[in-house]
């Protein structure tokens, strides 16, 4: 099985990370990681005055801000079978993005847990990603 793990090195991230390693036999043993974090893309009337690579670049050190430790912790525990993914833009749409390339069976978030009112007030990545896909979502709280 193909699974998507949203990160956001939040230590809600960390709490997810931590249940998949703590139910590896179900999450980690024999199926493929796919390790994804969005960062906010740059907004446009700051980005149509820089060029494409130190855009690029932004994004490339952003990304691995948190991929990095994430990579450190998945192969501190042994874990091998999973690849990182930086995109930028939208949390949600590119998540849904992202599960839909690599067609994964599988999306694990950790989540805020705001509440009803939170998330009305708000908004909420994990909502979007719910209710916007057919693929099966593990929220972590």
């Amino acid at each position: 099985m193909k699974i998507l793990v949203a990160v956001d090195g939040s230590p809600h991230t960390q709490k997810a990370l931590d249940y998949l390693i703590a139910h590896r036999a179900m999450f980690v043993e024999g199926n493929e990681l796919v390790m994804v974090h969005v960062c906010t893309g740059v907004p446009g009337h700051v980005a149509r005055h820089l060029s494409r690579d130190v855009l690029a670049d932004y994004y490339t050190e952003e990304n691995a801000k948190v991929l990095e430790p994430v990579k450190a912790f998945l192969e501190k525990q042994g874990v091998t079978n999973f690849q990182t993914k930086g995109c930028h833009g939208h949390a949600a749409e590119e998540i849904l993005k992202a599960a839909a390339e690599a067609r994964v069976e599988l999306v694990v978030m950790g989540t805020h847990g705001h509440g009803i009112l939170g998330r009305a007030l708000m908004g909420s990545v994990a909502t979007k990603v719910v209710s916007e896909t057919d693929i099966s979502v593990l929220l972590v709280q």
